[in-house]
């Protein structure tokens, strides 16, 4: 018994069994720490992730492709509301008929049909030559528009009276909206059939 009783722990010290030893105060900051020293560095990496930081860069040939894509599409793109006026045309010109033909025969296929349609085109502007000279500078671009847009018009269009007036506003758009991509300002009144043959 005398024993047992000398085995016991002295004052201060913990048994075996005991209460484990208090940590250091060092010891818990160096954790706080090392905790936001994590938690700032996950959120900077996300960040850096999500603005896309990691992302692969363009190398020179993609970032002049993609301006030539963007000047591209600024110059096709046509603008909203009403059509800009332009300053070039002259007071004394504005609202003064001019007449002007397409020089152009065209001969086309009608949609759906076996049939052809050959037409001549006029147009009517009130803007004077400037439209007249615009319309000759891009004259390629606006026989395209007009083949194309006859390609919507089939045989119920073409055989009326209402359907030809139709077609021919549908030509004026047509024109005003190359002249609008590359002038800035249509101009284009009315659009006339001065030759018409339905075979």
């Amino acid at each position: 018994m005398a024993d047992k009783d000398d085995k016991k722990p002295a004052e201060g010290e913990a048994g075996e069994e005991g209460a484990p030893k208090k940590k250091s105060p060092l010891i818990m900051i160096l954790i706080i720490f090392a905790g936001a020293l994590v938690l700032i560095g996950g959120s900077v990496g996300a960040t850096l992730f999500l603005t896309g930081f990691f992302d692969p860069k363009p190398t020179p040939e993609e970032i002049e492709a993609a301006k030539a894509a963007e000047e591209l599409a600024a110059a096709t793109a046509v603008p909203d509301g009403p059509q800009l006026e332009t300053k070039e045309i002259p007071a004394d010109q504005r609202f003064e008929a001019t007449y002007s033909p397409v020089e152009r025969d065209f001969t086309l296929n009608v949609p759906n049909s076996r049939r052809f349609v050959q037409f001549r085109i006029a147009f009517k502007t009130f803007y004077g030559e400037q439209i007249v000279e615009r319309v000759a500078k891009h004259q390629i671009a606006i026989e395209a528009s007009i083949i194309q847009t006859m390609a919507f018009y089939g045989e119920e269009e073409l055989t009326s009276i209402e359907g030809r007036t139709r077609v021919a506003a549908a030509l004026r758009d047509a024109m005003n909206d190359v002249l609008i991509r590359n002038e800035d300002f249509g101009g284009i009144e009315e659009v006339m059939f001065t030759h018409f043959v339905f075979q």
